[in-house]
């Protein structure tokens, strides 16, 4: 598919089919708004903030994040909101739609159904102009709720847009003149044949096969700084990657020596040879869908957290772990971490139950971001699962939680909103997590986080994943590392090494059954504003039974 991206017409997979949307091939494409800061995340005074992350991360993973976030634009920096003319796949309706975070112009587009209006035939270029400039009369609303594409998040596309596009419409169909104003830029793909374009773009130089075959579902920030590097580290073979948008299964395919790239992840599973490995770092709700496709496929898997939303996925992900022993390594971070693998051995030495306190500081992002869908549930499953897993890691003897609490959203923020609020799990062992996700508070450093761990006569506190202290009989003892490190590439070095070396993954079915469990119930009390839940009921100790694997501390 021919997809125009930064005025340059690319080579790029045809878009995946989604049961929200319409398969169109485009006739005319007329770019209305540019969507800015198209990435969601707020940043403030990134100069200072690459000062600062010099002195606490060190310079090589500065200069690594600092590259990938330069580099942000060229993938998603081109993103519109346009009026196209063209016709419905297969059927051929000629038809006019609203296509919100699209490419400038591309020869198919997939745009929610309810954003497409039938025409007749004689609606022509000049028609498509006129209605143009009748949107672009709401141009405020168009920036305002244009920056998502409605066909991944679960919501509808609100109904002022809907309307919006109607009654623009109706004048043109009245044969009434356009309101005056800037007249807009006009594209015209290469003309198609009717057919769908194929998902999968392949590539006639790649890079030579060093080991086992690799599919990398998702193609973020994350992936290209993270998960790549890894990977060829390992020397496995960056065989196929798949990401919703076009233009950046492309880019990445092509720039990474990737055999071939799609926008359908089911594709990128079925293309690779088995066995091999499958990668998941896609949008959270389709992490245990996708993890299921490539176990059944003799996969092995690596999931991005979190592994599971709801809890048909926590029930489906553990009968896949259990069906394929040692198949499925789950990626919390934290747990790789020196300074934590010191606090877990220290805390081993003492009895009785545990207290840990967790204040984290998250990130700023646009409220249209995508960790805010409906489908995605709060920023408990998105992101507070590092700590609930965290605590799940110290805990001696996997206890079973027994109850929780969420203290009362801020006066004037939304039902459903997680920030500011303070998640208390009792376990039945009379251990204590207490966790405090706020946005308030400097934000030059990102993500930091206060862990406060107390068992029997000794208190261990890890400042930010820097800093750790050691206080028992009075005497404390002080531990650090060179630079502050969220022990990313330890994960994969171990689990990529385990990979390699034939043996089996190690996070255990229990911990995922029990963290989701906690993060699904802490995300519903949200949603339905309680305060106080309790554990679904088909968690127990049979259900979350251990898989037999080898533990890794």
């Amino acid at each position: 598919m021919k997809l125009l991206w930064h005025g340059t017409w690319m080579d790029a997979p045809g878009y995946e089919e989604s049961a929200a949307g319409s398969l169109i091939e485009v006739v005319t494409a007329v770019p209305l708004v540019k969507v800015e800061n198209a990435s969601g995340r707020l940043s403030r005074r990134p100069g200072r903030k690459v000062a600062v992350f010099f002195l606490t991360d060190g310079p090589r993973s500065t200069l690594r994040k600092a590259r990938t976030k330069r580099d942000e634009p060229r993938f998603t920096g081109d993103f519109r909101t346009s009026v196209v003319l063209g016709k419905l796949i297969p059927s051929g309706q000629r038809v006019i739609a609203l296509a919100s975070r699209v490419p400038p112009a591309a020869q198919q587009l997939v745009i929610h159904r309810d954003l497409v209006l039938p025409v007749d035939d004689g609606f022509g270029s000049d028609d498509l102009q006129s209605l143009a400039a009748c949107l672009l009369t709401d141009a405020d609303m168009l920036t305002r709720l244009c920056r998502q594409s409605f066909l991944y998040s679960g919501m509808e596309p609100p109904d002022e847009l809907v309307r919006l596009l109607k009654e623009a419409l109706q004048p043109i169909d009245a044969g009434s003149a356009a309101p005056e104003g800037r007249l807009a830029e006009v594209f015209n793909p290469p003309k198609g044949d009717g057919q769908r374009i194929d998902t999968v773009l392949r590539f006639g130089t790649v890079t030579p096969a060093t080991g086992m075959p690799v599919a990398v579902l998702g193609a973020g920030d994350y992936t290209r700084t993270e998960i790549i590097p890894a990977l060829r580290r390992a020397r496995l073979s960056l065989y196929s990657v798949a990401n919703r948008e076009a233009q950046i299964a492309a880019m990445v395919g092509r720039e990474y020596g990737f055999a071939l790239a799609t926008t359908d992840s089911e594709r990128a599973i079925a293309e690779l040879p088995s066995p091999g490995l499958v990668i998941v770092a896609t949008a959270h709700d389709s992490h245990t869908h996708l993890a299921s496709v490539a176990l059944e496929a003799g996969h092995r898997v690596f999931i991005e957290k979190p592994p599971a939303v709801t809890a048909e996925d926590v029930h489906r992900l553990a009968a896949g772990m259990r069906s394929h022993p040692g198949s499925v390594e789950i990626g919390f971070n934290r747990r790789y971490h020196p300074l934590v693998r010191k606090a877990r051995a220290r805390l081993l030495r003492e009895s009785g139950p545990t207290s840990i306190s967790c204040i984290v500081k998250e990130l700023n992002f646009e409220p249209d971001h995508w960790y805010f869908w409906p489908n995605q549930a709060t920023r408990i499953t998105g992101n507070l699962c590092h700590w609930i897993d965290l605590a799940v890691f110290f805990l001696e003897g996997s206890p079973m939680p027994v109850s929780l609490t969420l203290t009362p959203r801020v006066p004037g923020t939304e039902i459903g909103s997680d920030e500011e609020r303070v998640l208390t799990v009792t376990f039945e062992d009379g251990s204590l997590l207490t966790v405090l996700g706020t946005t308030r508070g400097d934000d030059i450093r990102g993500v930091q986080e206060q862990i406060d761990i107390r068992r029997g006569r000794t208190t261990i506190t890890i400042d930010d994943l820097w800093k750790l202290r050691i206080r028992s009989g009075g005497i404390e003892r002080y531990s650090r590392t060179l630079f502050r490190n969220k022990a990313h590439t330890v994960m994969y070095r171990e689990a990529l090494g385990r990979v390699v070396a034939g043996q089996p993954a190690v996070y255990p079915v229990t911990d995922m059954v029990v963290v989701s469990a906690i993060q699904i119930a802490a995300s519903n009390l949200a949603r339905t504003d309680q305060h106080i839940g309790d554990l679904p009921d088909w968690l127990s100790p049979e259900v979350a039974g251990s898989l037999t694997t080898v533990d890794q501390h």
